[in-house]
């Protein structure tokens, strides 16, 4: 299972084209996972709203998935190498911040 934050928008225009693209001049989309995802959410999402938490079934991918380190972290992501269909999205949840601008998983998606 792997999580991936996207906007409304974001997730609208996924649906239309059937696929999550790599961002232009990406080769793979960024994801997460449950341990990792607030310092995503963090990072690049901080006090923005309108987003959803995607939960993705990797058996249903048809694409590499490869866990890499990041600049400057100890942590590891895992990073998908080519568009992730929409059926393999498994789960959508609503994922607001918090009033200090951080991110809670949902209860649903915490125990999976």
């Amino acid at each position: 299972m792997l999580l991936h934050i996207i906007t409304t928008a974001g997730w609208a225009s996924a649906r239309s084209a059937g696929v999550i693209s790599p961002a232009p001049g990406e080769e793979f989309v960024h994801c997460s996972d449950r341990g990792v995802v607030h310092v995503t959410a963090g990072k690049f999402f901080h006090g923005q709203s309108g987003l959803l938490l995607l939960v993705i079934d990797t058996a249903l991918l048809g694409v590499p998935v490869r866990w890499e380190a990041v600049t400057d972290s100890p942590l590891w992501f895992p990073h998908v190498y080519g568009p992730i269909p929409v059926e393999a999205v498994t789960e959508i949840h609503d994922f607001p911040c918090l009033p200090d601008g951080s991110f809670v998983l949902p209860p649903a998606v915490a125990v999976l």
